[in-house]
């Protein structure tokens, strides 16, 4: 008689545990993209100031700005287009190497038509990482799914 209660309280946590996992799946799958146009950035500040500070202190940099929401105001240095239409946007000077590589959500794709090489912008996006100048071609902080700001 012990033993089916046992068996049967066991199987019961099982069928809990399996309907948990089950439901916490199921949102992961379907969870969406926050939306940056409507988040508050964690960092308002110019490109050549992010770029200062990741060059100055790569470790201090990561641990404060990767993974962070990040609204940055610059010149528009370049705009590089893939074979699928889809845009970066390169922040800096024509003096400095150093760049702020802006990877364009592509929810945001259009407007992205809309810059114009050597004009000034503000842009949100999330940092995903610092390119480091090995090379002597210039450094890069990298911006995924960039979107540029109407101010």
């Amino acid at each position: 008689m012990k033993n089916k209660k046992i068996i049967y309280r066991l199987i019961v946590i099982v069928i809990f545990l399996i309907i948990g996992v089950g439901l916490y799946a199921y949102k992961e799958y379907n969870r969406k993209n926050v939306d940056l146009a409507a988040t508050k950035p964690a960092y308002t500040l110019t490109d050549m100031q992010l770029i200062d500070e990741f060059t100055q202190d790569q470790n201090a940099s990561n641990k404060k700005y990767l993974g962070k929401i990040l609204e940055l105001s610059g010149n528009i240095k370049k705009i590089d287009t893939d074979a699928n239409g889809y845009h970066t946007v390169i922040l800096g000077n024509a003096v400095n190497m150093n760049s702020v590589r802006c990877s364009v959500d592509s929810a945001f794709n259009k407007e992205a038509h809309n810059l114009t090489v050597g004009s000034t912008v503000v842009i949100k996006g999330i940092c995903t990482g610092y390119n480091a100048d090995d090379l002597g071609l210039g450094s890069d902080v990298i911006l995924n799914r960039s979107i540029a700001i109407n101010k």
